[in-house]
């Protein structure tokens, strides 16, 4: 007789400050204010802070990982600078690189303290929305059967996913409004 195996998902919002940090950016691209350019420059530096304190810094996937998260948030924030516009679209692409960023960071520690197999899951690929950014609507039968889906087909036992982020059918990236962190929880 198979023993049912207990599953822990552990839902990671973003580190302290960030998601304000991230506004405040779409804020300064918006108003075309250059000094974007240096508080991109303080969150990359702070995310890393948080990988040396992990002891991750030689963890080469982690890294290659965050350095393309940056290189994609840095062109977002670039276009939306040139045009002195952040669309609602953009705006939850850019604010999701919080919960992003910090799951993956965490994903890997568990990774490496309890010797688990990459624990990260992209919530976006479980849950799915409309179209509404900045505070989508779930649609829970789909949403329900990508999750019961996805957590019977896998053998892991921990699982580590970024809160607040969504995505719609047609694949954009979606936030889940304020609290975000625990509705996904919840969900």
């Amino acid at each position: 007789q198979k023993k049912d195996i207990q599953k822990l998902v552990v839902i990671v919002s973003a580190f302290s400050s960030v998601t304000d940090q991230l506004v405040q950016l779409t804020h300064l691209v918006s108003d075309k204010n250059k000094e974007y350019k240096n508080q991109f420059s303080h969150l990359k530096e702070l995310h890393q802070t948080v990988i040396q304190e992990l002891d991750l810094i030689q963890d080469e996937k982690l890294q290659k990982t965050i350095h393309k998260h940056f290189k994609h948030l840095e062109t977002l924030l670039e276009g939306c600078y040139l045009l002195g516009d952040v669309q609602p679209k953009i705006y939850d692409a850019v604010v999701a690189y919080g919960e992003l960023l910090s799951s993956t960071i965490i994903a890997s520690y568990f990774a490496q303290k309890f010797r688990i197999e990459n624990p990260f899951v992209d919530s976006r690929s479980l849950i799915v929305t409309d179209e509404n950014f900045g505070n989508a609507s779930v649609f829970y039968n789909e949403t329900y059967i990508h999750i019961e889906d996805y957590f019977k087909n896998s053998e892991n036992s921990l699982f580590v996913l970024p809160g607040f982020i969504a995505s719609s059918r047609n694949g954009i990236t979606t936030t889940l409004g304020r609290g975000g962190s625990d509705y996904t929880a919840a969900i």
